[in-house]
């Protein structure tokens, strides 16, 4: 059939399946860890993971979507792209590695040992790398590779936890068997970007000083962006550890974990349309406006339909997985359920002002959306995990009032007041 043939279609299948079948594949192998490291251990190592998201911002710099957006408009880019991306990569990604290690000798009570910050700081690395990869991949809508070399390491991934037997499972062996396959997996992703678009681009002109100028121009709105989304959604789970316990965290991700299927299709869902929506952005606004109304309508209900099964069925999910040490996480997914549709919302306001390269303003409300958030998420941290959770969805229904108002409009009111 034509429709299978569509590059949307394709990547938004194999982008959604493959992932899907990692978010499962993922539930297996948290099972296993979260039994043999119980809540505390479990809290701990998804403190580290937590820490690489963070840092992982500053050493990607915000340059993701403008490489996308460039080289989906620019292909015959692609090499000078990745060259200078690279470089700006180079510093930005020194700075989050000393950032880093700089972070955990704050708090001497509360900091990561030695082994662990090793494995911090390796995982910000090839987390870098592996970005700058992928953003030259999707520029050119190729998208299935990422997804199925996820998959294929993910397989890997389980094998490695149940293949550790239970008395060297430890906090630091899995942390550094996950950095072993992230490190091979990174290598993959390398040779076949370098074989399939790299060696067949045309060579890059002279690069200079100015090409960097303009990227770092470009991407600094989606740095202070990337900055206040994190404000708004990882550093409340790292205050956590500071205002409850490293054990409430282990909770807190855990109905994130279980929630993932659904922000995962999300995720690909604006991923794989992306590129579209900046070309009509430019060529077709009608259309545009069209093709966003439509996309609202299906975040909304299946977010709705989703949530409600999430609701149904949680408690019943966390004790047969996770255990009776777990079962309070259940009265979080509860409240996390309804948060994912509002969050998905914002998503799409996001995805919509990046095709219509209004950065600057997604900048600014980010900011505005951090800085209305942050007493609710300090507050909340008080209260553990299910007091973070009510946090993020009070939150949410008070930032989403403006971003409305100015979503219409830059639809030019297509979308209307009722809907």
């Amino acid at each position: 059939m034509t429709i299978f043939k569509n590059n949307i279609v394709k990547n938004f299948s194999v982008l959604t399946g493959t992932n899907l079948l990692i978010q499962v594949f993922s539930i297996l192998s948290s099972i296993r860890v979260a039994r043999q490291l119980q809540p505390v251990g479990y809290g701990l190592f998804n403190l580290v993971n937590l820490q690489v998201s963070i840092f992982s911002i500053i050493s990607v710099y915000g340059l993701r979507i403008v490489v996308i957006r460039h080289i989906a408009r620019n292909k015959q880019d692609a090499k000078k792209m990745f060259v200078v991306a690279n470089q700006i990569r180079l510093v930005t990604t020194s700075i989050a590695l000393i950032l880093a290690a700089c972070y955990s000798q704050i708090h001497s009570k509360q900091s990561l040992p030695p082994v662990l910050l090793g494995g911090l700081l390796l995982l910000i690395l090839f987390q870098s790398f592996w970005d700058s990869m992928e953003s030259i991949a999707f520029g050119f809508e190729k998208m299935q590779t990422s997804g199925i070399i996820n998959l294929v390491l993910t397989l890997v991934w389980i094998a490695q936890i149940y293949l550790i037997p239970n008395h060297l499972f430890t906090v630091t062996n899995v942390l550094y068997a996950y950095v072993l396959n992230q490190g091979i997996r990174t290598i993959i992703y390398y040779i076949w970007l370098r074989q399939k678009i790299l060696l067949v681009s045309p060579a890059p002109t002279i690069v200079g000083f100015e090409e960097h100028k303009i990227l770092i121009r470009q991407s600094n709105f989606y740095f202070i962006l990337a900055i206040f989304s994190s404000v708004q959604s990882q550093v409340p789970i790292l205050l956590l550890q500071f205002n409850s316990s490293v054990e409430q965290i282990g909770l807190f991700n855990l109905g994130n974990r279980i929630l993932s299927p659904l922000q995962m299709m999300l995720s690909m869902l604006l991923t794989a349309l992306f590129p579209m929506l900046a070309r009509l952005a430019v060529v077709n606004k009608p259309l545009f406006a069209e093709r966003v109304k439509s996309l609202l309508n299906i975040i909304i209900l299946t977010g709705i339909w989703g949530s409600l099964c999430f609701a149904l069925f949680s408690f019943d999910i966390v004790r047969l997985l996770y255990g009776k040490a777990y079962v309070t996480s259940a009265n979080v997914i509860l409240i996390q359920c309804w948060f994912t549709v509002l969050f998905a919302i914002f998503c799409t306001i996001g995805t919509v002002l990046s095709a219509l390269d209004k950065q600057v303003l997604l900048a600014k409300l980010s900011i505005i959306y951090g800085v209305l958030a942050a007493p609710f998420f300090y507050f909340g941290t008080q209260y553990g995990a299910t007091g973070l959770a009510w946090a993020f969805v009070i939150a949410g229904f008070v930032n989403m009032t403006y971003h409305w108002v100015i979503f219409r409009k830059l639809l030019e009111n297509r979308i209307s007041v009722f809907y």
